[in-house]
């Protein structure tokens, strides 16, 4: 197809998206799917989208599964916005926001703006790529989910009174496993439910949701969400000193700091970047023997007797390649496959903000 035509095309689309709005009355706020905003790419990657014409060039590969997404949102879009404000017990406050599906960003995806990269991740030259198909279709629904659940913080919200909630806190383990919780509940209203599952328990989403072990432990199947059992209803009845509001503290809290200042001997010096000392476990993992706890290791999540397995899916052959990995994918998050305390689990380490 010649690509005067084909940006006929995608510009007709657009405005059809645009068009999309919530009838009177509703409360679901007015959403527009837009495909490659290119003065947006230009903002993300300046570097390498120097004009709207290299933008347009880069971002027509993913015109087509773009259009699938776009063609679903037209159709269900409204219904879903409905369902995830029925399963959570929270309403939509803003009246209107954007989807951006992008080549790449930053980071797997964003609430605010909505962004969902169809390609990658992006971190300078290197690209992190993303599964098609279904993931992105999760990542969608989580995005909209961690968006309605910060609706709780605007003003004029009848849910304020959750905003306190522990379980509410921005991290992993709580936030997090709330919104996927009411995103893979809602997802499963119009996908085969097994195939979403499958999706959530795969290598990809095992490093994206580092908060599994406490999901499938102590969320899926347990707070089963309905019209009349809320997400709302739910926290209300969890006691903000909860055994599960314990349970999923964040690593800082776990245990006392221990100030180590000196060098660690036989690892790395604690003036380094990560601040830890690691040896060769005979299972063939990194036993973590000391941690820094003013260093990004330590501020990420890894502890003492932790056992690391792999660094953004690779498994290290020694102590320098471990941490070599490590400072690599540091801009973007390092991921770690771990044990703790024989049940597996996995850290993001980031550098300096």
């Amino acid at each position: 197809m010649p690509r005067a035509v084909l940006g006929i095309l995608v510009s007709m689309v657009l405005l059809a998206a645009a068009a999309y709005a919530r009838a009177p009355g509703e409360s679901q706020p007015q959403v527009t799917m837009v495909i490659d905003d290119y003065d947006y790419m230009i903002s993300l990657f300046p570097d390498d989208y120097p004009d709207r014409a290299d933008a347009m060039k880069s971002c027509s590969t993913i015109t087509t599964e773009a259009q699938t997404m776009l063609t679903f949102w037209l159709a269900k879009g409204d219904e879903v916005l409905g369902r995830l404000s029925t399963y959570a017990g929270i309403e939509w406050i803003e009246p209107q926001f954007a989807i951006y599906l992008v080549k790449y960003y930053p980071d797997f995806a964003c609430p605010d703006p909505l962004t969902i990269p169809l390609e990658g991740k992006k971190n300078g030259d290197r690209i992190i790529a993303v599964p098609a198909g279904m993931s992105h279709y999760l990542t969608l629904f989580q995005q909209l989910a961690r968006r309605l659940l910060n609706q709780v913080n605007l003003p004029g919200s009848e849910s304020a009174y959750l905003a306190g909630h522990p379980l509410l806190e921005k991290s992993p383990r709580r936030f997090d496993n709330l919104a996927n919780l009411l995103a893979l509940r809602t997802m499963s209203d119009f996908f085969d439910a097994d195939s979403v599952l499958m999706v959530f328990r795969s290598d990809h989403w095992k490093q994206r949701a580092v908060g599994q072990d406490v999901f499938f432990d102590y969320f899926w199947g347990r707070w089963d969400l309905s019209e009349s059992k809320t997400l709302a209803s739910y926290l209300t009845a969890e006691s903000p000193t909860s055994e599960l509001v314990m349970l999923t503290r964040p690593w800082e809290e776990l245990e006392p700091a221990r100030v180590v200042r000196s060098r660690l001997p036989g690892g790395l010096p604690s003036g380094g970047l990560l601040g830890l000392k690691v040896v060769r476990d005979r299972t063939g993992g990194f036993r973590v023997t000391d941690v820094d706890t003013l260093k990004a290791a330590y501020r990420s999540g890894l502890r003492r007797d932790d056992l690391v397995l792999a660094v953004a899916g690779i498994s290290p052959r020694s102590v320098k390649e471990l941490v070599s990995l490590i400072l690599q994918h540091l801009d973007g998050g390092a991921y770690l496959s771990i044990t703790r305390r024989n049940n597996p689990e996995a850290v993001i380490i980031y550098g300096p903000r």
